[in-house]
């Protein structure tokens, strides 16, 4: 059990002061400390991983003495999800680091963080960020990115490189010396600057490229009266001054003159460090203990009452939904078009700083197509059509700011655009690091491209090209996933998008680029084990879409998907139909239901929806 007084602590003063008041949390405070106590995205508090949100960032970054280094990533990336154990494996693996430089993380696919993710213009996810120690608020202090290693060992390489830069460039003045003794011949120099409490300096002798030295004087810098420096061995002064003629040892070094070598295995860190603590051992050093796991709180802030009959309702609704949604198959709902919608917008487009040249002209196209094709009521279509006509104004640059304010401002339900609140249905992951937007957005596409080719049927000067071109150029400038992105770029190329020659061309391009995606992750890590990626239109869906010797029938795969993704068959279960239909029907008459799916279109859910 956990007393009042273990749970306060500095950042939650207030929290604390409501439960000594036995008062309970409301919702909104609950989901403000949700992070803290819980974690965020892809990682919890017993990851090791620093949770980094809206609410600590600046006081954890900013004016303090250790330095930091930051992923900045996106939840549904999924480059990120197969990114993410490495990181908490690094979190953990520099654990006793801590104190100089900790490993954080912050999830920018989080509305509360998307002004942070911009402040520090990220472009692509992940993104590592390091900060030096005492790192100070100001519009040009964004932090020096580090390359990414592709695992835990050359993650660590990569931070030990750059906290090696850092005292190259005069900072980095908290951590144990990490540059390598060059030329000296004098072995009384190893003393000269020393603190007068050490009493023994570790000189490790390694090969120019080994990290081992710097590695070791990191782990051990909390052992107060030692030392660790190291040199390379082709500094053959300094080795002959002290007898050294092997190209690996350690040495341990005392005044005026004491040296002994040390034995053990020097190819490895965990060898170094073992030989040194025995050498410590054997003279009554003090080893401090090597820092636990921190106790993670893991019950919950608010007190837990019993689930009343609507709560139980509500379960039951939640399961007879998933399992109707699932029956339906194929079916493209509003409510996931529109999440879609909003995250493109918002978390994608919302997220660069300032947008110009190759990037304006990608968000010209996409909001072009969008105004034209995507299934909103008259003040959706109004709303879609003003945001394109201010990005249309801009000559040479607007800020992603400006896009997230106009998106949250028709957000608010007065503006009556969206008619489903942000949540996925058909996209919706058996977890939450699964399907969601990656999903939205191929569905989004493909009802694009199927609206297009209706649109403009008998339109011989139709541009084949406009929604496969918006498409390619939105992934290209703003999909967070830069790995996803690549790859799509590479299909692109070559699998001819640019080649399509008709709008129902280009209707099967995108079907056959999807496939091919599906193909690529299936037994991925990031495959949702619920809703494996698979060939789709599945024969039980389709059982004209494939020919008898298993080939595909591309006249009925096109008939199957103009029927799928046609606007007249957008199910609208989880949307208010009202707000999609207001220019016809008027204002909307009051709803006092208190259903979770309060606006569900009922008529809609009784024949329209019945149909998979």
């Amino acid at each position: 059990m956990y007393g009042k007084e273990q749970l306060c602590s500095a950042f939650i003063v207030l929290l604390c002061f409501r439960v000594t008041q036995n008062a309970s949390l409301s919702l909104s405070e609950q989901n403000k400390y949700k992070s803290l106590i819980e974690g965020q995205g892809l990682y919890t508090l017993d990851d090791g991983v620093e949770i980094l949100t809206s609410h600590n960032f600046k006081n954890e970054l900013y004016g303090q003495k250790n330095a930091w280094l930051i992923e900045f990533y996106n939840s549904w990336c999924g480059f990120c999800q197969r990114f993410a154990p490495s990181w908490k494996a690094l979190a953990n693996d520099v654990r006793e680091w801590k104190d100089l430089v900790n490993i954080g993380a912050i999830d920018c696919s989080d509305d509360d963080n998307s002004k942070i993710c911009r402040d520090f213009e990220i472009m692509a996810y992940p993104t590592l960020l390091y900060f030096h120690e005492n790192f100070q608020e100001g519009p040009d202090n964004r932090g020096a990115e580090v390359v990414k290693g592709t695992d835990v060992h050359t993650h660590r390489e990569k931070l030990i490189e750059k906290l090696i830069r850092e005292q190259t460039e005069g900072r980095g003045k908290i951590f144990p010396p990490l540059l390598p003794i060059h030329d000296t011949s004098n072995v009384d120099k190893i003393f000269s600057e020393l603190p007068v409490d050490i009493r023994y300096v570790f000189l490790i002798v390694e090969s120019p490229q080994s990290l081992l030295g710097p590695t070791v004087a990191m782990d051990l810098h909390k052992i107060n009266e030692i030392r660790i420096l190291h040199t390379f061995n082709n500094n053959s002064q300094l080795l002959g001054k002290l007898g050294i003629t092997t190209s690996t040892s350690v040495i341990a070094l005392s005044l005026p003159k004491d040296m002994v070598h040390l034995s053990g295995d020097f190819q490895t860190r965990a060898g170094i460090s073992t030989a040194i603590l025995n050498f410590l051992e054997s003279k009554k050093i003090k080893i401090p203990e090597r820092s636990p796991k921190p106790p993670i709180f893991t019950g919950k802030w608010a007190d837990v009452e019993v689930p009343d009959i609507s709560s139980l309702m509500e379960a039951r609704e939640r399961e007879a939904l998933n399992k109707k949604i699932k029956e339906m198959g194929d079916a493209v709902f509003q409510m996931d078009l529109e999440t879609a919608l909003r995250i493109s917008l918002k978390t994608e487009v919302g997220r660069m700083k300032n947008i110009s040249g190759e990037k304006l002209a990608a968000l010209k196209a996409y909001l072009n197509v969008l105004a034209k094709y995507f299934p909103f009521g008259q003040n959706g279509r109004v709303f879609l059509n003003q945001l394109r006509n201010r990005v249309n104004e801009a000559t040479n640059t607007i800020n992603g700011e400006q896009i997230f304010e106009i998106v949250k401002d028709a957000e608010k339900d007065n503006s009556k655009v969206f008619s489903s609140p942000e949540r996925w249905l058909a996209c919706k992951g058996s977890k939450p690091q699964y399907r969601g937007y990656p999903c939205g957005l191929w569905k989004l596409f493909h009802f694009l491209t199927v609206s297009s080719a209706e649109s403009d049927l008998n339109d011989d000067h139709a541009d084949p090209l406009e929604v496969l071109n918006a498409m390619h150029g939105y992934i290209k400038n703003f999909f967070g996933c830069f790995d996803c992105s690549n790859h799509f770029q590479d299909m692109a190329r070559k699998k001819g998008l640019s080649s399509v020659q008709s709008r129902e061309s280009a209707v099967l391009w995108l079907w056959m680029a999807h496939n091919t995606v599906n193909k690529r992750l299936s037994g991925d890590s990031t495959e949702d084990p619920e809703n494996p990626k698979v060939q789709f239109p599945l024969t039980e869906r389709c059982s004209l879409c494939k020919n008898t010797d298993g080939s595909w029938n591309y006249p009925e795969v096109l008939k199957y998907l103009k029927h799928v993704y046609s606007s007249i068959n957008v199910r609208y279960i989880g949307s208010d139909s009202r707000i999609l239909h207001l220019g016809l029907e008027g204002a909307l008459p009051s709803n006092g239901s208190s259903s979770i799916f309060q606006n569900i279109d009922t008529k809609g859910l009784q024949e329209k929806d019945v149909r998979s």
